[in-house]
């Protein structure tokens, strides 16, 4: 059986002091934005991104989110979030991430977040779209 490639991207995100909390560390519900950078460079470097997916007919909410913080980012570091696909014959987007400190060089936060497909009318597609679909199969997903 032959495996498939796997579709992944690094990007990077500078923390500010905007980034902190009163404890001079990256507040927890930052790190979702991480994850947001993440998602969004991989949908661009892979031809995924929302606006495609809107112009070819269909929303991808994010329907759930998980993280698992492992150390702390502070003032001046910055995150290295690689972002990476994962496979489902399910009609979903899966993405996983892993958040690194420059400064510390440590894995910080794992996490991933799992988008559904809607149509215009924001009605659940539970059939992935042809777009999504063709894409997999240009990919070695299908």
């Amino acid at each position: 059986m032959q495996q498939s490639p796997e579709l992944a991207c690094e990007s990077t995100y500078p923390i500010t002091f905007g980034d902190l909390d009163p404890m001079g560390i990256v507040w927890h519900g930052n790190y979702f934005s991480f994850f947001e950078a993440g998602r969004e460079a991989w949908g661009r470097k892979h031809d995924l991104d929302a606006m495609f997916m809107y112009e070819s007919g269909a929303f991808t909410p994010i329907v759930r989110s998980v993280i698992e913080h492992k150390a702390m980012l502070s003032y001046g570091d910055t995150a290295i979030i690689h972002t990476v696909f994962v496979p489902s014959p399910a009609a979903k987007i899966i993405l996983r991430y892993t958040v690194h400190s420059t400064l510390k060089n440590c894995i910080v936060a794992t996490g991933e977040t799992v988008q559904v497909f809607l149509d215009k009318d924001k009605q659940l597609l539970l059939d992935a779209p042809d777009v999504f679909k063709a894409w997999k199969k240009r990919h070695g997903f299908a």
